[in-house]
């Protein structure tokens, strides 16, 4: 029963005819108004919350790139990471124009680092910040991973973790480390819709891994390599079994030399297994101010060179930075002229090899350095003069080379190699040779250092 107020019914008519129409008008719109209320979506203070976080990611020290994929690999995608570039030009802005360096490791140094790495993160709408730091410790790589709140000072991850080990290991190290915050961070994943009716079974094809992407200025994903270099040389020939008294031993040493050599891989900035790491090699080299002498002390002229190129196939073992075995096959050419006059140009051992090359080769990297090895057969098809001299020549040959290369950052690298060439014969002497021998050694080595780039 509705009571109306005193003070109404002392008044007109009309005024209580208002009254009773309001009341009448409420009593009739309550059981709709609730039914719009029950239907209606959440309001905004419930709403749900945002599918995705930005979280920016930020390394530094040697082989930041690589790291910093390591850590990508870590993050569910409920998670956007924010770009290198994006982040580094915030970080400039909030007044950090140098690397965060050592100082974000230690508790005590990071604090007049983190409000500029929050101010940097408020930029770019960042909710945090994990930063890395690569240090070498007691001879190791390892990478000190620190998070940061955009709004508040809680530091849920402060770890350091060891890089050593596969790329799966060193993922599955930085996972662990970073998990819990990583949980606590991302949004709850959306759930999942309930199907009323279960769709028929499909055949799916799996998944294929996609390619690691490309890191620069390693061996196992390097586009371009060349090296310029200064070497110091030798050649020894010597026949076995000589008989005829017209075959002269020849040797130099200390013979300098000018290198040069270079490795294309064209296709290896795609992704495509096979192509990229299908490349061509080319290499020169040539003795400068080199001068023999013949036994009167009288200087002759003497041209000493080589030229290589190959078409390569690489293999890296644990891409990008891991070892890389490489497989060759191509050409060399090798000249050592003596230019000696009359009688003595019928005698000294010019050799001018045109020969078929097929080898292997390695990188090992250990640490800050690698180690270089290779080996190769050579098939000559021609010989050159010396040959000639005699019947039934059969000469073949093998070239080794070892050496060490000290990495930089930049790209750069200092080279030392050495290298040993042997061409090995048998000859097949008839009655009536001028020239008699059972065979000859022809002997070339060298060391070598060199200035060289991988990009």
């Amino acid at each position: 029963m509705n009571v109306v107020p005193r003070r109404a019914a002392n008044g007109s008519r009309s005024t209580r005819a208002a009254a009773w129409g309001f009341a009448l008008l409420t009593r009739l719109a309550a059981p709709l108004l609730g039914f719009v209320a029950a239907s209606a979506p959440a309001s905004a203070s419930a709403a749900e919350p945002s599918a995705k976080k930005v979280l920016a990611v930020h390394v530094e020290g040697p082989d930041a790139d690589a790291v910093r994929g390591d850590i990508e690999a870590a993050l569910p995608d409920r998670i956007v990471v924010a770009t290198t570039k994006e982040f580094s030009a915030a970080l400039r802005k909030s007044g950090q124009s140098k690397p965060l360096g050592a100082a974000m490791t230690n508790p005590k140094q990071r604090d007049r680092l983190v409000p500029r790495v929050q101010q940097a993160a408020s930029i770019i709408g960042a909710g945090a910040v994990l930063v890395g730091i690569v240090q070498k410790v007691r001879g190791e790589n390892r990478v000190h991973l620190v998070w940061v709140n955009a709004e508040d000072d809680a530091t849920p991850v402060d770890e350091a973790v060891s890089l050593k080990g596969s790329e799966d290991e060193r993922r599955k190290a930085i996972a662990t480390a970073i998990g819990s915050a990583v949980e606590t961070y991302a949004p709850p994943p959306p759930p999942e819709p309930k199907d009323t009716a279960a769709p028929p079974p499909t055949e799916t094809k799996p998944k294929e891994e996609e390619p690691a992407a490309r890191v620069r200025h390693q061996a196992g994903s390097s586009i371009v390599s060349a090296e310029v270099g200064f070497e110091v040389g030798g050649r020894v020939f010597t026949y076995s079994d000589g008989i005829s008294g017209n075959l002269r031993r020849y040797d130099v040493y200390g013979a300098p030399l000018a290198a040069v050599s270079v490795e294309v891989f064209p296709a290896a900035m795609t992704t495509v297994p096979g192509l990229r790491d299908l490349g061509l090699s080319f290499g020169y080299a040539r003795a400068f101010g080199l001068q023999s002498a013949t036994e009167g002390g009288e200087p002759v002229g003497t041209l000493y060179q080589r030229l290589t190129g190959a078409l390569k196939y690489r293999i890296p073992i644990s891409r990008p930075m891991g070892p890389v075995i490489g497989v060759l096959g191509g050409f060399r050419l090798q000249t050592f002229e003596v230019d000696a006059p009359g009688a003595l140009g019928e005698q000294v051992a010019n050799v001018n090899y045109m020969a078929i090359r097929a080898g292997v080769d390695g990188w090992i990297p250990i640490g800050p350095v690698a180690a270089m090895v290779g080996f190769e057969w050579l098939e000559p098809l021609a010989t050159g003069a010396v040959y000639d001299r005699f019947s039934g020549p059969k000469v073949h040959g093998i070239t080794a080379t070892a050496g060490l290369a000290v990495r930089f950052e930049s790209g750069l690298q200092i080279r030392l190699t050495g290298h040993y060439d042997r061409f090995f014969s048998d000859f097949d002497p008839v009655l009536g040779d001028a020239y008699v021998a059972g065979g000859a050694l022809d002997q070339f080595f060298g060391v070598r250092l060199g200035l060289a780039y991988m990009d």
